[in-house]
């Protein structure tokens, strides 16, 4: 059997991606009140039962109720942010096509091809 080699294109659009937001511990924690003095600035337009959904979320967490497989924002069925325009400055400094993307990509596409192969071989 041999490898199929394919050239890695950069993306033009996070659209029906969001790998950035899988297996990573979720970025909306900069958002949660963490102690009853201290409330973190959130941005303009953030609702209370918004802000109810991400204390509810990480109370869980906190007693170990709930794992985190993915950013509590991200949409696995849509692949996308439910609410991209709130999304904290560390998503936003994830660059499209940055080093950080393609190698999300690369481990996506790897574990995929190996999947594929995987199930075409045991046939």
């Amino acid at each position: 059997m041999s490898l199929i080699h394919l050239t890695q294109l950069t993306p033009r659009s996070c659209d029906s991606c969001g790998l950035c937001c899988e297996g990573i511990g979720s970025p909306v924690l900069e958002y949660a009140s963490r102690y009853k003095d201290h409330i973190p600035p959130r941005p303009a337009g953030m609702t209370p039962e918004l802000i109810d959904e991400i204390e509810f979320h990480f109370a869980g967490l906190a007693r170990g109720q709930e794992p985190q497989e993915r950013c509590l924002w991200f949409d696995p069925a849509a692949r996308k942010c439910r609410y991209y325009d709130l999304r904290p400055q560390i998503c936003r400094d994830y660059e499209l096509g940055g080093t950080a993307c393609l190698l999300s990509r690369k481990k996506w596409l790897e574990g995929n091809q190996t999947a594929d192969i995987s199930a075409k071989t045991d046939a």
